[in-house]
């Protein structure tokens, strides 16, 4: 299956289907292919853009709506050349920028494992604080402007007064507007949702501890109680679209983790696997990527032969000398192992 075959390329939270309006909702507008990425504009970046454009007729700051728009999609890019990049660094690839106006609606490819997964899906994320720090430097350095003034940029998108007030003229307008942007981007994508990178970012910290199937089962309940806690957020701020993505957000969540726990723990490769499909890729590329992802499989396979060895090391010991004389790091070591073996015992029933 190729990604445009996949679910969030039909919509967020599995697809949402049907025609009409619901139809327009996934659609996007191809941009072209440069440097061998393929690039379209979603929906909901051309939204973004049309709300701003409305807004700035409305009140007359075109120039300032310009700068916004500019902004965006400037640290868009740095997003997503971030985790092409840090993809690329790990032995995967990232090729299809399909934007919104969170990042890109198509994952990084990367090798299944939890560290390229956390490097590949963390690189657009870092990249952007980067940026946003080493901007909003030469603002504070060159036009004089504080700290805690920076700090207003936060949720400043909107083309408005805000930007001029606190800068002096064009190019620190500008730079305010790509600054903010570029923080934007970095909060939204640390939230543990799998619309954004945070989601990414938690399984792949879990993953090693807990196993890739509770890692998920962990990430979308966090990510229904963070949506819970936002939602009354807004709730309290009368913010009622704030209120309605929440809601979204939530049963993405919800639906995943019951997805997760009907299908059971066969289905965990589809889940952790590349956000394209490996035939997509021509011929040498195809070839190039499958050696450097033989190569993370043969490092994980090391270190679970590894890891058995101490597991036969700590059932000799607890033979000998009970339970009782385990230490800490060893239980752990053997609730891990037990926990996979599991797992592996539910896929070979199915």
């Amino acid at each position: 299956m190729s990604w445009r075959d996949r679910d969030y390329n039909r919509g967020f939270g599995g697809g949402w289907g049907g025609g009409g309006v619901l139809s327009l909702l996934s659609w996007s507008l191809p941009l072209g292919t440069f440097f061998g990425i393929r690039m379209q504009a979603s929906f909901w970046l051309l939204l973004l853009v049309a709300m701003d454009l409305l807004y700035a007729l409305h009140t007359g700051s075109l120039v300032l709506a310009v700068l916004a728009i500019t902004g965006v999609l400037a640290a868009l890019l740095v997003h997503e050349f971030g985790h092409r990049l840090s993809a690329q660094l790990v032995g995967g690839r990232h090729d299809d920028f399909l934007m919104w106006p969170a990042g890109n609606m198509v994952p990084p490819m990367h090798p299944p494992a939890a560290w390229p997964m956390f490097a590949a899906q963390g690189g657009g994320i870092l990249a952007n604080a980067l940026v946003g720090m080493f901007v909003g430097t030469i603002i504070s350095i060159n036009w004089h402007v504080t700290p805690l003034a920076l700090s207003a940029i936060f949720g400043q998108l909107q083309p408005d007064s805000t930007a001029m007030s606190l800068t002096p003229n064009f190019l620190a307008a500008a730079l305010y507007m790509f600054c903010a942007a570029n923080i934007f981007l970095v909060a939204v994508n640390l939230l543990p949702f799998y619309w954004f990178d945070g989601a990414y970012l938690l399984q792949a910290i879990l993953w090693p501890m807990t196993g890739a199937y509770k890692s998920v089962d962990f990430t979308c309940l966090t990510g229904m109680v963070v949506a819970v806690l936002l939602f009354l957020l807004s709730a309290y701020g009368r913010n009622f679209i704030g209120m309605l993505v929440c809601a979204m957000l939530f049963f993405d969540s919800l639906q995943r983790r019951r997805a997760l726990q009907v299908d059971g723990p066969g289905t965990i490769d589809q889940l952790i696997s590349s956000s394209a499909n490996i035939s997509d890729l021509p011929g040498p590329k195809r070839k190039r990527l499958l050696q450097r992802w033989l190569h993370w499989i043969g490092r994980r396979d090391h270190r679970d032969r590894k890891e058995q060895q101490m597991v036969d090391k700590i059932l000799e010991k607890v033979s000998e000398k009970g339970m009782h004389s385990l230490t800490r790091s060893e239980k752990r070591v053997l609730h891990r192992a037990t926990q996979r073996q599991r797992e592996a015992d539910l896929i070979s029933q199915r």
